[in-house]
């Protein structure tokens, strides 16, 4: 990694341990994982688990949305609300899980970490900050300078502004995974309601357009095998009886496949141009040339904005 790229991801790295870790003053639970095909969300949990490593308190429970069960907590045990973009009205059920669910615990301390935020409709935004007002320790962390405003405005709850997780990646590790690169660029675009309106066309040959392969449904082989052994103990799990089998399997095996097969495609190029925010992440982290296009809401350019606009090898394609 160059040395100023090296200076700005240990900035990025201390300003995490500077905001999360103060927040978990005892034991805690982590929640929302992501036990479902996405690399950016895999990324978030992961940079979280080796931020948690410095953490003297202990995690007493895991979940992802799809096998929540209510349980009784302690009135200290912190809980942990994974990061990503689902704060708002764009990925609604995302969001209304998290508030269905904190909304229980109105006397521990709540944490959801690094959010970007967007309402299409503020009225909603105002109808959430008033559920969420009962909560008097609920901080919300918000990863870009647009969030973190809107948040102070809507929200009467504590409000920080912090990097995406996926920065405090383990890069040692990410980059055993790599592959040779080629002299190729690739652009990497979503496919979804959050795709840019105009996407600019990339001057000269060797473009690969594409998204992640596991969005396009292109599966590596290790990951097939895991995908059927997690469909079929998922059928057979009556009662939650199986939901400990599942999700060691996801933290200890399906989680590394993922992050592998992401950092061995965007490793295989010279240039990543992309308008997924964890594109730009883990390609910052693989010391990539990157050009990036907003998403339709401004959440790209903003992580941009407040984390790595003095990267020399991150530019923003600002039309």
């Amino acid at each position: 990694m160059p040395k100023g790229n090296k200076e700005i991801l240990s900035q990025l790295r201390e300003k995490i341990e500077e905001a999360i870790l103060p927040l978990i003053t005892s034991d805690y639970v982590f929640w929302g994982l992501p036990y479902y095909d996405n690399p950016g969300d895999t990324l978030i949990w992961e940079g979280g688990l080796n931020l948690f490593r410095k953490c003297k308190f202990k995690c007493v429970g895991t979940c992802s949305w799809n096998n929540y069960r209510h349980v009784p907590l302690k009135k200290d045990t912190v809980i942990l609300i994974i990061g990503g973009g689902f704060f708002g009205d764009v990925w609604r059920k995302a969001w209304d899980n998290v508030m269905d669910t904190i909304t229980l615990y109105p006397d521990n301390p709540i944490v959801i970490l690094p959010q970007s935020i967007h309402y299409n409709d503020t009225r909603i935004a105002t109808e959430d900050a008033s559920r969420l007002s009962v909560l008097k320790h609920l901080t919300i962390c918000t990863r870009d300078s647009s969030s973190f405003q809107f948040a102070r405005e809507y929200f009467q709850n504590q409000i920080l502004l912090c990097p995406d997780l996926a920065f405090y990646c383990d890069v040692a590790k990410l980059l055993r995974y790599s592959i040779p690169e080629k002299e190729r660029i690739l652009f990497l675009k979503r496919n979804d309601k959050e795709q840019p309106a105009i996407i600019p066309d990339v001057k000269g040959g060797n473009v690969d357009y594409r998204d992640w392969p596991i969005m396009e449904g292109k599966f590596s082989f290790p990951d097939r095998v895991l995908s059927r052994i997690i469909h079929d103990l998922t059928r057979m799990n009556v009662n939650h009886k199986l939901d400990c089998v599942i999700a060691a399997i996801y933290k200890h095996f399906k989680k590394n496949v993922t992050i592998k097969d992401a950092v061995g495609f965007i490793s295989a190029y010279r240039i990543v141009y992309t308008t997924r925010l964890h594109v730009m992440i883990l390609s910052f982290l693989l010391n990539k040339e990157i050009y990036i296009v907003d998403n339709s809401y401004g959440k790209v350019s903003g992580c941009y904005k407040a984390w790595l606009s003095d990267c020399k090898t991150v530019h923003l394609i600002d039309e």
